[in-house]
């Protein structure tokens, strides 16, 4: 950056927030080297978005958004040098509409936030969580297609977003769905869907300002089950059958090495006989108590037939053992993940069809113990049964070169476990990426290309991606 660029900057955002300090941007959880760039700058409006992305262009700097930094697969660090636009201040929640359920989200709002103003001015909706800190983006998740604890019902939640406002690499800025026509942000048809611009594009399209995101009636009663299932045919078989009743709000699987981890365990995990090979989590709700009952002896008879007669309150569970308090409400923060020795955290997770999973799982569940890793694997339904999530996640030392080369190898021959086998990763790493592009109809290809050079001919928006 010139002196006067950075006077530029300055003009834009206040001095205050420009920043050559950009180490803390540089690296994330993962095993993704380092990055590189020149400036961080902080803007507080579209406006300021706007007029930065102005100057970049005219000047042909490199750009790439971040928030959190907890993506999970390095696709914020950036790497071209210029400039980091770091969006954590654009935190207002915009507008909430009671009658259309949805709200409009700056960047920079929180899950934890959102959640605290509905529960104060709209107890009676609900948005969905991950499994992810409370400081990270409701929007990024949104955008990047993530997954949340609402999603076996209602889809990945790029399938959430009503519409949005972006900032177009040259600086124009556009809106799409019904809010780009008239005032209410209700849907994003019946318009042509210009949203999915800029969903799953990780920012190389353009900087998404707002967003409006649908919420969901929040059922006046509630239970929530941990199951415990021995092989992964009758997990997936449960999984299956309680999805396509439709009368389950949620059900997640985590495989045993959760447990361990949850408790306290790092190194050298080992799974005994009598231990369950996954715990499934299924979260029950109602518009009545007769309807909550009718559900919950549906939930039973499901599980029954599918081999897995170990069933628990959750409330119950967590009195024992307080740990599983961190699963028990969202959103939450998983520190014991975050806070593994070394500091390393990384999966690839992928969307895929029901059919081949199973055999996915145990694949990918042996690669990582090739590569000396407990075969960690998260999954649930997706949008009512029609797809499956099947994430294998490790964590690692940071600090250890060999360890940060090991799961570097184990992630790469997981995108291709999960190719193979029809699945395809989401939010993916450059690597993942790669792969995808790859093994993809060479129309496809040449289709994102041309999307690509129509907004960012010279691939100056969050480099090194797609």
């Amino acid at each position: 950056m010139t002196v006067t660029s950075d006077l530029e900057l300055a003009a834009i955002v206040g001095a205050e927030h420009v920043d050559h300090d950009v180490d803390h941007y540089l690296e994330d959880i993962t095993e993704h080297p380092r990055g590189d760039a020149d400036v961080v700058v902080r803007p507080r409006t579209t406006t300021e978005v706007r007029d930065v992305l102005k100057l970049a262009n005219e000047r042909g700097l490199a750009v790439t958004p971040v928030v959190a930094g907890y993506n999970v697969a390095g696709i914020a660090i950036p790497r071209r040098g210029g400039i980091v636009v770091d969006l954590t201040r654009m935190d207002e929640i915009v507008e909430l509409d009671h009658d259309a359920m949805y709200v409009v989200v700056e960047p920079g709002v929180t899950f934890g936030q959102l959640k605290a103003h509905l529960d104060e001015h709209a107890p009676e909706l609900v948005y969905t969580y991950p499994f992810a800190p409370p400081f990270t983006s409701v929007m990024a998740n949104a955008l990047l297609d993530g997954l949340n604890n609402l999603s076996m019902r209602h889809g990945a939640m790029g399938k959430w977003i009503n519409g949005l406002e972006a900032v177009l690499p040259d600086g124009e800025v556009v809106r799409t769905g019904s809010g780009g026509v008239v005032r209410s942000w209700f849907s994003r048809s019946p318009l042509p869907d210009l949203s999915g611009l800029f969903v799953s594009m990780q920012g190389t399209t353009g900087i998404v300002t707002r967003a409006a995101l649908q919420l969901q009636p929040k059922p006046p009663h509630r239970r929530r089950w941990f199951a415990f299932a021995f092989d992964l045919e009758g997990a997936y078989g449960a999984m299956r059958a309680l999805a396509r009743t439709g009368s389950f709000d949620d059900v997640g699987l985590m495989t045993w090495p959760a447990g361990k981890l949850l408790f306290g365990a790092t190194r050298d995990l080992v799974r005994t006989e009598d231990e369950p090979l996954a715990y499934l989590f299924v979260d029950v709700t109602g518009a009545s108590a007769a309807e909550l009952d009718a559900r919950l002896d549906l939930g039973t008879s499901v599980l029954g037939e599918h081999g897995i007669e170990s069933r628990f309150e959750v409330e119950d569970l967590v009195r024992v053992a307080p740990r599983l308090s961190k699963l028990a409400e969202l959103p939450t923060t998983l520190d014991f993940l975050l806070d593994f020795p070394g500091g390393g955290l990384t999966w690839v997770g992928a969307y895929g069809p029901g059919a081949p999973w199973v055999e996915a799982a145990e694949e990918g569940m042996a690669v990582l113990t090739e590569h000396g890793f407990p075969p960690f694997v998260v999954a649930r339904p997706m949008d009512g049964g029609h797809y499956y999530v099947l994430r294998f996640v490790a964590c690692f030392d940071k600090g250890d070169a060999e360890e940060v080369a090991r799961v570097g190898a184990c992630m790469a021959a997981l995108a291709d476990v999960v190719l193979d086998h029809d699945y395809v990763p989401y939010k993916a790493s450059a690597g993942a990426a790669q792969r995808i592009l790859e093994r993809a109809d060479p129309g496809f290809v040449h289709l994102l290309t041309r999307v690509r050079d129509a907004f960012d001919p010279d691939r100056r928006m969050n480099p090194g991606r797609w």
